[in-house]
């Protein structure tokens, strides 16, 4: 697959190349080929996860891997995708820009707004497209950069009138993002479905704890409640103990 990869990223450009990821994608995804490996277990679970009037925030959207998800599940709802890179902007505006469900920001979240370099990491001369992150260290010489805009995340959704469930992937700088989001969350109580860095997840733990969050996570394709620590790799599933009934009665 890497040989293959390498040579269609040689022969294409980056954004045709980009478009064919995000299509390859859902044509496994929707033929089932997927369905039993558990890199992409939340694809297929979201579905529970979800109802057609929801509100999603999709934190770091990237191709749009789970937008185009929530985008046909929330028919009467509304997503808010979040990606700053113009290169995955550019195709999530593609394929979900005319969508009359989809919001699309083409920002960074932090504490002030601004600029802020992001680093798009190669291997063997290829983009290694889920693996973008924010940094002010010293950059492999290899490595791409891009100035970004930045904004607070309450900016972007404070006319909201709820928000049902987030997703976040940002390697890394998710606590910096959240720590913004806390009124959000306390008003709105959502479901978050969040890729936790090592050295945030006892912060993470103590964030939802401190909210009345229990934490779940999928295990052999089902949900179950977990404690902190996690029985299957995976993002991490947190679920307000006011919601935990109707949580438990939507899965399977």
């Amino acid at each position: 697959m890497k040989v293959i990869k390498k040579i269609l990223f040689s022969i294409l450009s980056e954004k045709s190349y980009l478009k064919l990821l995000h299509r390859s994608f859902y044509a496994l995804l929707d033929l089932g080929i997927l369905k039993g490996n558990s890199k992409f277990k939340y694809h297929h679970k979201v579905k529970e996860l979800i109802k057609e009037d929801d509100v999603v925030l999709d934190i770091g959207a990237n191709l749009g891997y789970f937008a185009k998800t929530f985008s046909r599940i929330t028919s009467k709802g509304k997503v808010i995708c979040i990606e700053p890179l113009p290169q995955y902007f550019a195709v999530l505006k593609y394929f979900l820009g005319k969508k009359k469900n989809v919001s699309l920001h083409n920002v960074a979240l932090g504490k002030e707004s601004g600029t802020v370099t992001m680093v798009l990491p190669m291997q063997d001369g290829m983009i290694r497209t889920g693996l973008p992150y924010i940094s002010k260290e010293k950059i492999k010489s290899d490595d791409r950069t891009q100035e970004v805009q930045i904004v607070n995340p309450l900016s972007l959704i404070e006319n909201e009138a709820k928000l049902d469930y987030i997703k976040c992937d940002i390697e890394g700088y998710e606590w910096i993002v959240f720590q913004e989001l806390k009124p959000a969350i306390q008003k709105h109580l959502p479901i978050v479905q969040i890729e936790i860095s090592n050295k945030n997840l006892k912060n993470f733990i103590d964030f939802f704890k401190g909210l009345e969050y229990l934490q779940y996570g999928i295990v052999d394709q089902k949900i179950i409640q977990e404690y902190g620590k996690q029985k299957e790799d995976g993002d991490y599933l947190f679920v307000p103990k006011s919601k935990e009934r109707s949580f438990l009665n939507t899965r399977t």
